[in-house]
Parts: C-alpha cells; sequence; structure tokens
C-alpha cells in the first residue's frame, strides 16, 4: 500500500474544510482529524492555519496559471477563451473544492498580505489574452478589464450555479449556451452579425 504525503493530505483536508466550513469555522483540530495526523505533524509543515491557506493559495492559483500558460498557445482568443471555460467546467465537475476555493472563499480576509484574487498571476495572465485579442482583432475593441469580468463573471457565476445545486446536471450540458453568451458579448461586430 502507497504511503500518503502527510503535507499533501493535510492541504486536501483544508481545502475541504475551509470551502465547507469556511476559514474562520476550521479549526487545526478539525484539520488533523480529517488528515488523520498528528497536530505535530501538522505544525511540523506549517506554522499555522493562515499558513495552510497560503500554501493551498499558492498551490491552487500556481496550477491554474500552468494550465492557462498552455492554453496560451493555442492561436487565437476564440480557441483560447473557449479551452479556458471547458477547463473551468471541467474542473467544476471533477475537482468542486478547488473551484469553490477559487470563486468563494474571500482570501483578502484570510490573506492580507496577498493581493486579491484578480491581481494574482492567473487572472493577470487571463487579462493578457484579453489584451493580445483586442490587439489582433479576435476581439471587439472594449476595455480589457471589462472584458475579463464579462468572460470570468459569467464562468464564475456558471460554477456556482453547479457548485450549489441550482443547476442539478453536468456543466458539460450548459457549456454550448455559455460560450454563445460570452462570445456574443466578446467578439467582434463582424462576428455577431451587429
Amino acid at each position: 500500500m502507497e504511503k500518503k504525503d502527510p503535507k499533501e493530505e493535510i492541504l486536501k483536508a483544508a481545502l475541504k474544510l475551509f470551502t465547507e466550513k469556511g476559514y474562520f469555522n476550521t479549526s487545526i483540530a478539525d484539520i488533523r482529524q480529517l488528515a488523520d495526523v498528528s497536530t505535530g505533524t501538522i505544525y511540523h509543515y506549517f506554522k499555522n492555519k493562515e499558513a495552510i491557506a497560503d500554501a493551498l493559495y499558492t498551490e491552487v492559483l500556481h496550477s491554474l496559471e500552468e494550465s492557462l500558460k498552455e492554453i496560451r498557445r493555442l492561436n487565437n482568443a476564440f480557441e483560447r477563451l473557449r479551452a479556458i471555460l471547458e477547463l473551468f467546467f471541467e474542473l467544476t465537475e471533477n475537482e468542486p473544492e478547488i473551484v469553490r476555493f477559487i470563486v468563494t472563499v474571500r482570501h483578502q480576509e484570510i490573506l492580507s498580505q496577498r493581493p486579491p484574487l484578480s491581481q494574482s498571476p492567473p487572472f493577470r495572465l487571463l487579462n493578457r489574452i484579453m489584451e493580445e485579442g483586442i490587439r489582433a482583432g479576435d476581439l471587439r475593441r472594449m476595455n480589457p478589464q471589462v472584458a475579463t469580468a464579462v468572460f470570468y463573471g459569467t464562468v464564475a457565476r456558471m460554477a456556482l450555479l453547479r457548485l450549489e445545486g441550482v443547476l442539478e446536471k453536468s456543466l458539460e450540458l450548459y457549456l454550448l449556451d455559455t460560450w454563445t453568451a460570452i462570445w456574443r458579448a466578446l467578439a467582434p461586430a463582424n462576428e455577431k452579425g451587429a
């Protein structure tokens, strides 16, 4: 039987508890119990609960950033944004705690020394994708921050509707409608029939 990595078990337990109970309602004892490790093991890897949250934040956003870097290699804004939408919907279905952590946890309350989520590397990369798409004429001329907000706001809201059980079926069933709505908001006028 493969031995589990205690640090990974702590992070996995914290992710589950932070997204289900909330950061402030989760104790080190809760994390210890769910991770099935000793309190000493937790403090061997992390100074306190905030350090656990910080490690989670770093790990989740780094993983998201790496995925976006791969997607950025696609040909144009249409392909890139569609791939990001698919990634987020897939994550919501397969890794709901990660999406819940990204979308619902109030990171500024927990990690006040960190920049807001909208200024984190993956979101700066999303904004850069928008800037490049606007410059290339793949997206309509608009403020890149507004384009990012339109895109991410729609994607995050759909993820939340699924996570909250409002949408009972897989997000895959809503992919085309969601993409159509996003593309109509961002596409150049000649592609929307306008």
